[in-house]
């Protein structure tokens, strides 16, 4: 065992005691706390049901859907011989979305990466393969899958350039972790030199692609024909999507709105707020009404009203897809906080993608940005400037969202190519 790799196995259980005290400034992390509570029973009692199990662990929503094509392919592969699947996750957020739309035997918590819990819970388990997705590796998990002879596997994996895992002390663990893998799938080349070069990976690494690619697809050609889609449709005209926002985006747009509108007579605007809690929807209403822009909520016009609205605000989650399909034009939220949302689905849309500066999270957002179909805007203006340019040139319009959509299209086939590298694996 390496020195950094030690070290990290006895904190470890200092960081567990510290964490219920921090959790008292930190909601999320007082409910990922609360969500724990008895885990390591709950894994445990399942044990005749999973052993064997393909295991894979999916940090968050985003991992958790870039989990699913792979989970498909393996059980399309292997049919009525294939294994059990479990699936953990990291965040509340993650497992409550996996929750609603279950697809392994077993959905909850990983509990916390202690080397006694991760020793006792791969020993019950046995599982077939132990599969990370994107980069949410925990080292006592790893080490423990290593001891047992499990393979252990990284899919869609990414690494941000300015990520802190590429300095010390991060770097010298996640390389002697990474080192203990079977495999290392990442989605990019970029990925692959950050991994191998900046990270100095001695397993093996190649690049299997995005997984979430295939989930983009499938979710856009499913739209086709929905209710929502048509009904936006329906009203002519061009959408402008500002898709997943939160209050730093749409203090970007709401003040350049009404100047937009009165430019263009065709444009409408669908303002879809990541969380559309009743407070938020009232506050938007109020800002926009106060701005003399008259809007009415997606529920409302899909009942008939409001079809002279200019700003039409989803109340609704699960709609995205369908909006997008709508739209001309999009921007995605998230990108003055912690990362910039899915530019993906958009993007397959045939539409030129805009976000704000934060996008190191996503790297099909810098590839957009790389083929002039990506813009990031930071200031109310800037937006304005960059949206008119757009809808004061129909061709532009087109062009650059036929170039957003390839940068989606390359990347198809990760689903197999991710399973290639588990497929020898795979037999019991």
């Amino acid at each position: 065992m390496s020195v950094m790799l030690g070290l990290y196995r006895a904190l470890a259980p200092v960081a567990a005691n510290v964490a219920p005290l921090l959790g008292s400034h930190m909601p999320k992390l007082a409910e990922s706390l609360a969500g724990r509570r008895g885990v390591m029973n709950r894994l445990l009692a399942a044990t005749p049901s999973v052993q064997g199990a393909v295991w894979i662990h999916a940090s968050s929503v985003g991992e958790f859907l870039q989990g699913i094509p792979i989970i498909e392919a393996i059980r399309s592969e292997l049919g009525t011989s294939a294994p059990p699947i479990v699936c953990t996750h990291f965040s509340p957020s993650g497992i409550a979305f996996a929750r609603k739309r279950p697809c392994a035997e077993l959905h909850d918590y990983l509990p916390l990466d202690l080397p006694r819990d991760m020793d006792r819970l791969v020993s019950a388990w046995r599982p077939r393969l132990l599969i990370f997705i994107k980069f949410d590796v925990w080292p006592s998990l790893t080490l423990a899958a290593h001891r047992a002879g499990v393979p252990v596997f990284l899919m869609a994996g990414s690494l941000a350039p300015t990520s802190d895992r590429l300095r010390w002390p991060a770097r010298d663990l996640y390389r002697d972790v990474f080192d203990l893998f079977t495999h290392v799938g990442v989605s990019t080349e970029e990925d692959h030199r950050r991994f191998t070069g900046d990270l100095g990976v001695s397993a093996p690494v190649s690049v299997t692609g995005d997984t979430r690619v295939e989930q983009v697809i499938v979710r856009y050609e499913e739209s086709k024909g929905g209710d929502v889609s048509e009904r936006l449709c329906s009203l002519g005209g061009r959408l402008l999507v500002l898709g997943s926002t939160w209050p730093p985006d749409e203090q970007l747009w709401l003040p350049v709105l009404p100047e937009l509108l009165s430019r263009f007579d065709d444009v409408r605007v669908v303002l879809c707020p990541h969380e559309p809690l009743p407070e938020r929807l009232a506050e938007l209403e109020n800002i926009l009404t106060m701005s003399g822009v008259a809007n009415v909520r997606l529920s409302a016009l899909m009942q008939g009203a409001g079809s002279d609205a200019r700003v039409i605000v989803v109340d609704s989650v699960g709609v995205l897809a369908e909006i997008y399909r709508a739209g001309h034009l999009a921007y995605v939220g998230g990108s003055f906080t912690t990362g910039v949302h899915n530019t993906m689905e958009p993007a397959i849309a045939l539409m030129p993608v805009l976000f704000g500066p934060r996008i190191q999270n996503a790297e099909e957002a810098g590839a957009l940005v790389g083929r002039k179909a990506g813009f990031v805007c930071t200031a109310p203006a800037e937006a304005l400037e960059m949206v008119t340019e757009f809808l004061a040139d129909a061709a532009l319009l087109r062009r650059t969202g036929k170039a957003a959509r390839e940068v989606v299209l390359e990347q198809r086939g990760a689903t197999e190519r991710s399973l290639a590298v588990l497929r020898p694996h795979l037999a019991p």
